[in-house]
């Protein structure tokens, strides 16, 4: 049941978070399901070994992710998929946070800006840190 006393904007902003963390897992989904299929055809197996392509290397998961992209090491485009259907993944999170840090400094809220930065710093700093 909805409380009669929020306001419009907050429910605009859990429905925004909710819409963003729901496209975030099925865009996931359909990337890991593509590279399985992908990967199926190509090796008529489902067998993956541990290659560094598919493990996070690098400095941090930021410049995993930046070397991704930029088609370092490249594991060839199933692997690809999958890889950045799990990086998505971790990344939906972290992008609701950077939302809401916006939301809530547009709404003028500074105590929850106060908040949602400092769970931002953090999760910044365990992914820096991978």
């Amino acid at each position: 049941m909805k409380s009669r006393n929020r306001g419009s904007g907050e429910w605009g902003l859990e429905l925004a978070i909710s819409y963003l963390l729901i496209a975030g897992v099925v865009l996931s989904l359909i990337l890991e399901v593509a590279g399985i299929i992908l990967y199926y055809r190509a090796y008529g197996n489902l067998a993956i070994l541990s290659e560094k392509a598919v493990m996070i290397h690098g400095r941090n998961f930021f410049s995993f992710i930046y070397g991704l992209f930029r088609g370092e090491n490249s594991p060839g485009a199933a692997i690809w998929l999958m890889t950045v259907g799990i990086a998505l993944l971790i990344l939906t999170p972290f992008v609701r946070v950077i939302v809401s840090v916006f939301y809530f400094g547009w709404e003028k809220n500074f105590k929850y800006v106060a908040i949602t930065l400092f769970v931002l710093v953090v999760l910044t700093i365990s992914l820096t840190l991978h």
